[in-house]
């Protein structure tokens, strides 16, 4: 998950960084005036692109995803992404964090989950339960972290993606759906 932890605090450090007016960060490698007069929607898939680049790997892909899906929510919410507040900065962050954990448990797991319920339609089902599941646990570990130490770092997205890993496992296994 360490590849998952480096993408989300890129992305809320570039966010931030655009909230404050200040440049992007130079290591995303994204030129300033190759940004300007695009779209809300082109702006964000630059980002995606500068963030996590295409490697052909499932894991580039699940985090590309991710991103790209939190960054999709919050456009639908506030048409600027260059203006967030820094509330807003952390949904995105943690609602990146949530999606890249559940893509990589559906990627690890997906399979034996569907093969184990009566239908293909329940073992669908119970994915979907144990991907929203792992969302919320990420948004709520996340909102207590940032609460209790005032800032989420690279390690505690790395210890927060662990911990809901290691809690969806504990619940479904429990239920017998792992």
């Amino acid at each position: 998950m360490s590849g998952s932890a480096k993408a989300a605090s890129t992305l809320h450090t570039a966010l931030t960084a655009l909230a404050n007016g200040e440049p992007l960060p130079q290591e995303l490698g994204i030129d300033p005036q190759a940004l300007a007069g695009l779209s809300p929607a082109d702006f964000a898939d630059a980002l995606v692109d500068a963030i996590r680049p295409l490697d052909g790997t499932q894991d580039a892909e699940a985090t590309r995803d991710s991103v790209a899906r939190a960054l999709s929510e919050m456009l639908d919410q506030n048409g600027d992404i260059t203006s967030l507040t820094p509330q807003q900065v952390d949904q995105v962050t943690a609602s990146t964090l949530g999606y890249d954990v559940a893509l990589r448990i559906e990627l690890d797991v997906g399979k034996a989950i569907i093969a184990k319920a009566p239908t293909k339609g329940e073992g669908l089902e119970r994915l979907q339960e144990m991907k929203d599941y792992v969302r919320e646990v990420v948004a709520a570990e996340y909102a207590s972290e940032r609460a209790s130490v005032g800032t989420v770092g690279q390690a505690a997205v790395e210890r927060i993606s662990r911990n809901a890993i290691q809690q969806a496992f504990e619940v479904f296994e429990e239920d017998g759906e792992l």
